[in-house]
């Protein structure tokens, strides 16, 4: 522990020197100036001045070194005190932080516990849903055998039926092809009749049929003579107008090549006129008969035979 000064702050001992041995008992010098105050020796004679001032000097050193070890006491308690409430300080933060960590163990130690509870529920929960399920599974099996020990026996009871019906299928079947044996030969007799019958309208449906074909004939016949003999009037008439048109025709192409002939003949005089020089006489007669030509009257049909 450092020392403090006099106001309480901790000072260095260089300051005050080395740290001088607390007196356990009062020495010599002190006992006897405390025995006389009054400047007599132990011995009883009279001290001398150099005696009572050395006298005087000890008692001062031996206050000062007294102040000195109470203040050394009191800066040693104050520090001591000092501690002390840093010592207690530290105990609440300490006992402060134990009761904070108690109680987070203790919430911890909840935690897991509940978690535990929870983890302890759910495994019996699920030991609970695996013994409702076996048991389920012992019942589903014990349903199953019963349903499979009815289903044989039912399996067994449909056999005999069958059998049963099987042999009574087999009586109605035989009753039924008799019947229907019966019933074929009947039917052929019906239908063999029928066919005849049938066969015999059909006869005379089909003479019916050719006679009045006959009779479509004759009838399309006589109409296609006379359509024949009115189309043979049509041609001999069409015959005579293309004869008159044909006879038309050529005086028509009589009269246009008589106008041809006149308009070459005033071309080819004009044309003589208007030559002058080396040019040959009937030039311009050949080229009007050519342009004539170019144009010429087309050939006359000859009637149809």
């Amino acid at each position: 522990l450092k020392p403090l000064d006099p106001q309480g702050a901790p000072h260095r001992r260089s300051h005050i020197g080395p740290r001088r041995a607390r007196p356990t008992r009062a020495s010599p010098l002190r006992l006897s100036s405390m025995a006389d105050p009054a400047g007599v020796g132990a011995d009883g004679a009279p001290l001398t001045g150099s005696q009572i001032q050395a006298n005087l000097t000890s008692a001062k050193e031996a206050r000062k070194r007294a102040e000195l070890d109470a203040q050394l006491l009191a800066n040693r308690i104050a520090l001591l005190k000092q501690e002390e409430e840093k010592a207690w300080k530290k105990i609440e933060e300490t006992r402060k932080r134990a009761a904070e960590i108690t109680d987070l163990r203790k919430q911890n130690q909840d935690k897991f516990q509940a978690k535990e509870n929870f983890y302890k529920a759910k495994w019996e929960s699920i030991r609970a849903a695996q013994a409702q399920n076996a048991q389920a599974r012992d019942k589903a099996k014990a349903l199953r055998d019963q349903t499979r020990q009815g289903l044989m026996e039912q399996k067994h009871a449909n056999a005999r039926d069958t059998k049963e019906q099987s042999r009574e299928h087999l009586y109605q079947k035989k009753e039924r092809e008799a019947q229907e044996r019966q019933t074929n030969q009947e039917r052929s007799q019906y239908l063999k009749a029928r066919r005849e019958e049938a066969r015999r309208r059909a006869e005379e449906e089909r003479l019916a049929q050719l006679e009045k074909f006959r009779e479509d004939y004759e009838a399309r016949t006589a109409q296609e003579e006379l359509l024949r003999a009115r189309t043979d009037a049509l041609v001999a008439k069409m015959e005579k107008e293309e004869m008159e048109l044909i006879q038309r025709l050529q005086n028509t192409q009589t009269v246009q090549r008589t106008a041809y002939e006149e308009l070459e003949a005033a071309l080819g005089q004009t044309s003589h006129r208007q030559i002058t020089g080396g040019r040959a006489p009937g030039a311009g007669a050949s080229s009007g008969s050519a342009k004539l030509g170019g144009s010429g009257v087309a050939p006359v049909p000859q009637p149809a035979a």
